[in-house]
């Protein structure tokens, strides 16, 4: 089902392949999204920082800000082998909604001293859009930051901040303006998850991960601490979520999970010859082919220096919606029994199904599939709100 990339980056899958099968052993892959418990996390740091050592963080990121400098594609198929094989890969929020900010927003001494602290890992983000009021509706969001002489006061709420216990910095986006929802009065900020002020209420998500509510209180921030220039927070938020070119590989996951399945039903006498499970495994099949080529449409374009129709608002919007899709029709192949925890000798798959089943429900980093679809009417269609 994957299209032949050419000879130089069929030649790069392969060495990523070989890396992960030197550094990742079997029993070592999970996602960090969803299995966060302390010795999972370490063992997740200590791959992380040994992807970093190779220099594969920021792959298209320019070779002086700590990156590789590599095409589009090259980076997707990074993303892909390591979604596949799931890796413990940290810091998505400073890889790429924090990079990709930086790049399009900060100041060269912002660049030269932020990116390379991510590139090595040595640096954890944080994210802080989300609020309770506003949920991830960003026109809507009450957090407020007033300049003090060169510093800022930064006050409000937000919620699901993810790894918000784990990391060092939170990436803030605040209002420095009018209070009347306009988006050119939000600005982005990096605020020191130990400044005096900001607390932190982990609770677990359905997925089983860990998210925060994070109270900041007055907390002050220097003028340094301003990404960018104030009030341009909503167009770089955009440009790191709608046009950088990166598509979260979701696809990669699942057909490596379909695989599994079909090794499964093998084991089965007759399993693969009932045509319902055909269908089923088809219409499996069908969810990762379609995404892929989505992907690749805006990868295609994003290479070519285009702009993908919409940001590639219909791949998120498809991503999302297709994840709890994919996870039903697997359970119906399996049957009731996929329903049964890791702890059960009766569960299939080691009960991995009925923690992936769990997680499909609680992806919604970047913003929920009807957030997306607001943003595809209004901004795509030109649709009135």
């Amino acid at each position: 089902m994957r299209t032949d990339l050419g000879t130089e980056n069929e030649a790069w899958r392969a060495e990523i392949r070989a890396f992960l099968d030197a550094e990742l052993p079997a029993d070592h892959a999970f996602n960090p999204e969803f299995d966060d418990a302390p010795e999972q996390w370490a063992i997740a740091v200590e791959f992380s920082k040994k992807v970093a050592a190779k220099g594969w963080i920021g792959l298209t990121w320019p070779k002086e800000y700590g990156g590789k400098g590599l095409t589009p594609v090259a980076n997707q198929i990074f993303l892909e082998e390591m979604y596949a094989a799931d890796a413990p890969i940290i810091n998505s929020v400073g890889i790429f909604l924090a990079a990709g900010t930086i790049l399009v927003g900060g100041s060269e001494e912002q660049k030269q001293r932020l990116l390379p602290e991510i590139a090595s890992m040595n640096t954890l983000w944080a994210e802080g859009l989300t609020e309770p009021e506003a949920g991830s509706d960003l026109g809507s969001l009450k957090t407020k930051a007033v300049q003090d002489g060169d510093d800022w006061i930064i006050t409000g709420q937000k919620a699901f901040t993810s790894w918000g216990p784990m990391s060092d910095v939170l990436y803030v986006a605040a209002r420095t303006g009018a209070e009347d929802g306009r988006n050119d009065a939000i600005s982005i900020f990096l605020v020191d998850l130990k400044s005096e002020g900001v607390t932190l209420h982990p609770m677990r998500n359905y997925g089983g991960g860990v998210q925060s509510t994070t109270y900041l209180d007055h907390v002050r921030v220097s003028s340094s601490s301003l990404i960018g220039e104030a009030g341009m927070g909503w167009k770089y938020i955009m440009r790191a979520f709608y046009a950088s070119g990166t598509v979260e590989p979701i696809y990669a996951m699942q057909e490596s999970r379909l695989r599994e399945l079909v090794a499964y039903c093998k084991q089965i006498p007759g399993k693969l010859e009932d045509p319902r499970v055909q269908a089923d495994l088809a219409e499996l099949a069908g969810i990762v082919q379609s995404q892929r080529l989505m992907a690749y449409e805006i990868i295609g374009d994003n290479a070519a220096g285009r702009q993908t129709p919409w940001g590639g608002g219909v791949q998120q919007i498809a991503a999302k919606e297709y994840e709890p899709l994919f996870a039903q029709i697997f359970d119906r192949v399996l049957g009731p029994t996929s329903q049964l925890r890791s702890d059960s000798k009766l569960a299939p798959m080691g009960g991995k199904p009925e923690a992936w089943y769990r997680q499909s429900f609680a992806n919604h980093a970047g913003g929920t599939s009807q957030l997306k679809r607001m943003v595809l009417a209004t901004r795509g269609l030109g649709l009135s709100r």
